[in-house]
């Protein structure tokens, strides 16, 4: 049996920020273009002001997606302002379980000022179950010191290969993502496959990056990483949602990325 083929896509949809209808058209389409088999979503929302016909952005996304199924999970909520953010998984793989964990907070922490999650699915391959893990860190560089060693612990709970996507808010070079590589030993997707490219995904390219002003040219902080077993490897990395529509929108304030990860038979 020949090497099986999996594409992972990550992007962050920024929640409900105009022109939400017309960027979840657009993340539709770069889904239908680029074809991947899951994707890790961050930033999904339900607003009671905002929902299309009562369903929440997942909801909404998987009405134009009919191939996939899906799970969300909110992490932070609002209940007096019927308002939730999370995560949510899409797969055209089986799920054949999920899980959570709440991520730890330090209330004296003003840059941790969100509950954060990773949400886990369980999918079935030709090539025998594989083990997703979706999540969106903290803004406080001590919160995301400290929770990357709680998602690299939940992860070990379950056998390899393991694929751990997100909006990570921190540099390839710094101590959290050192964590996850060279402590729990994942790849990082792009600089495996582009060490000499920064492959920025938060980037003054974007411009709604630009209305937001920001100083810096751009900055890596979305990620695959894969803790492959002995029989699966990379085979290419690249960024996505990356162009403007004819109107100058983007899909997202992110870049997405998307990778192809070969699986050998069992």
């Amino acid at each position: 049996m020949s090497p099986y083929t999996i594409r992972i896509l990550t992007l962050n949809i920024w929640n409900y920020n105009d022109p939400w209808p017309h960027r979840r058209n657009l993340i539709v389409q770069t889904i239908k273009d680029t074809n991947p088999d899951i994707i890790g979503f961050q930033e999904i929302r339900h607003d009671g002001q905002y929902d299309a016909d009562g369903g929440n952005q997942a909801q909404q996304l998987a009405e134009h997606l009919p191939g996939y199924c899906y799970i969300y999970r909110p992490a932070q909520k609002n209940p007096e302002h019927d308002r939730w953010e999370g995560l949510a998984i899409f797969s055209r793989l089986p799920i054949l379980s999920s899980s959570h964990i709440q991520l730890s907070r330090n209330p004296e922490d003003d840059r941790d000022n969100h509950q954060r999650i990773v949400l886990h699915a369980e999918l079935k391959t030709p090539s025998g179950p594989i083990h997703f893990f979706d999540t969106h860190l903290s803004l406080s560089q001590n919160a995301r010191n400290r929770t990357v060693q709680e998602i690299t612990a939940f992860a070990n709970r379950y056998p390899l290969p393991h694929i751990l996507v997100g909006d990570f808010n921190e540099r390839s070079d710094q101590k959290a993502i050192r964590h996850i590589t060279d402590g729990a030993g994942f790849q990082d997707a792009w600089n495996h496959l582009h060490p000499d490219d920064p492959g920025h995904t938060y980037s003054s390219e974007n411009t709604y990056i630009g209305q937001k002003s920001e100083t810096q040219r751009g900055r890596r902080i979305d990620y695959i990483f894969v803790q492959a077993s002995p029989k699966s490897h990379l085979v290419t990395c690249k960024r996505t949602a990356d162009q403007p529509d004819s109107e100058g929108h983007f899909p997202s304030d992110h870049f997405g990325l998307i990778a192809d990860i070969s699986l050998d038979a069992p």
